[in-house]
């Protein structure tokens, strides 16, 4: 009773009022006589509580010290082993064949099939759509400049109007025979990269040389300077190996400046040559390839994929075709926009017109390494055509000896009667002579400003 008056004092003021509820009290004074009456329940469940952890705890310690002892009892051991001997026998099977797999690439997982490559197939004429959309005036339907004006092209006279953009593609170079489209690829991890649709009209090349400057790897490491490996790992075990359709992976190592590291690409490639269609389709894309791991000096471009369509104007081997390709890849390398910009402007139709004229001397590759000797060349074949087939006794990417000699042939003609420099000087008079000496250095240097799109780096850096 003393401790109740003391906290009714407590509860109230000088004036009498009580400061809580009246009901709180009551609760609190109920509540203490019933822990005073059940103290001694509470107190034993408590205990039995404790016990029952205790002996849990006991009991699963007791267990790991019986089976550490089993596993380490020789007996245990020998049945361990046998258990593990006929778990083995029953999965051999899956485990054998899974690490073949892992030595093997999976056509069945990355094949490109039929959808996926005639999926393109309409690939020129979206182009023309886009052509019309982006770069022919509305008002006057003329073309309108892109980045230079043309010869033999009328252009739009109405002002204040440009090319427009479709599609997230905008014009971006317009040259001889040739129109450049790019894109802005923001899902990348460099950054600041862009895809680049190419619409070009040949009318000195035929589709299927120009399919086989594509698709034929030793040729073109005769004319492409950049290439310095270019192989065939595999093919596609049921995949058809004609002269109409093809599916291979690549491997492919690309020179880059000395402050750099080359650049390698492991990609599938699978083109078709639909007749009946009338068109070639080519259609590549990067992969990953058992037989190509990577290497500590190259940089591996894994973000890389291409698409290409070729449509004669009238049959695949009668000279004239449209074709489009579009491409991309990721290089690993943050280059500022300006940079690239020039790059692409100086590199782009350069290396086009390099593709134009290993078309058109293909078959005088194909003549010479078919037959040992020495080609004696036809009328049409010009000096750049002999320059294709010097280089292609060398698949290195730099020959500085086989650019010497290039350069020396007009100076030291052969006397040989089998010398293709011979006989043109022979058959030409002194001014076609020395205009083939200035194209033959022409050519050189662009040969030599080839590198310009890669060796910009180093002047940047220098």
């Amino acid at each position: 009773m003393n401790l109740s008056n003391a906290l009714l004092r407590h509860m109230t003021g000088s004036r009498g009022r009580v400061s809580l509820l009246p009901g709180y009290s009551c609760c609190t004074r109920k509540l203490g006589l019933w822990l005073r009456k059940h103290s001694l329940e509470v107190t034993r469940a408590c205990t039995r509580q404790l016990e029952s952890i205790a002996a849990q705890r006991v009991r699963r310690s007791l267990q790991l010290f019986e089976l550490y002892t089993k596993i380490w009892d020789e007996v245990a051991l020998k049945e361990f082993l046998k258990a593990w001997r006929a778990r083995m026998r029953r999965t051999g099977r899956e485990l054998l064949f899974s690490s073949v797999g892992v030595t093997m690439f999976n056509w069945e997982r990355d094949r490109i099939d039929n959808e996926e490559l005639y999926s393109y197939a309409n690939e020129i004429e979206i182009i023309h759509k886009l052509k019309e959309a982006t770069v022919v005036c509305e008002d006057c339907h003329q073309r309108m400049i892109v980045d230079k004006p043309q010869a033999d092209i009328e252009y739009c006279q109405c002002k204040g109007k440009g090319p427009k953009e479709e599609n997230h593609w905008e014009p971006f170079i317009e040259r001889r025979d040739m129109l450049i489209w790019r894109r802005e690829e923001t899902d990348t991890r460099s950054g600041g990269l862009y895809a680049y649709k190419v619409f070009g009209s040949f009318s000195d090349v035929t589709a299927d040389e120009f399919l086989r400057v594509q698709v034929d790897v030793d040729y073109r490491k005769a004319w492409d300077t950049t290439a310095k490996r270019l192989e065939i790992i595999d093919t596609d075990p049921e995949g058809v190996v004609d002269g109409n359709q093809r599916s291979d992976v690549i491997y492919w190592e690309m020179i880059w400046p000395r402050l750099f590291s080359n650049r390698d690409y492991v990609y599938q490639r699978r083109w078709v040559l639909d007749k009946e269609k009338g068109i070639v389709v080519i259609v590549s894309r990067g992969v990953q390839h058992p037989q190509a791991p990577d290497r500590p000096d190259t940089y591996r471009v894994n973000s890389y994929w291409s698409y290409m369509v070729i449509k004669p104007s009238k049959d695949f081997d009668e000279p004239g075709i449209e074709f489009g390709l579009t491409y991309f890849e990721d290089p690993g390398i943050n280059i500022p926009y300006a940079v690239s910009a020039w790059v692409a402007v100086s590199g782009l139709p350069d290396f086009l017109n390099k593709m134009r004229q290993a078309a058109k001397d293909y078959k005088h590759y194909i003549a010479r390494t078919q037959k040992p000797e020495v080609i004696e060349p036809s009328e049409e074949m010009d000096v750049s055509s002999a320059e294709i087939i010097l280089s292609s006794q060398s698949n290195d990417g730099i020959n500085e000896t086989a650019t010497k000699e290039m350069i020396s042939l007009p100076e030291e003609p052969n006397n040989s009667e089998n010398s293709p420099i011979s006989l043109q000087v022979e058959s030409s008079s002194e001014s076609e002579v020395q205009s083939s000496e200035d194209e033959l250095s022409e050519q050189i240097v662009e040969k030599q400003s080839g590198y310009l799109r890669y060796v910009f780096l180093t002047k940047l850096f220098a």
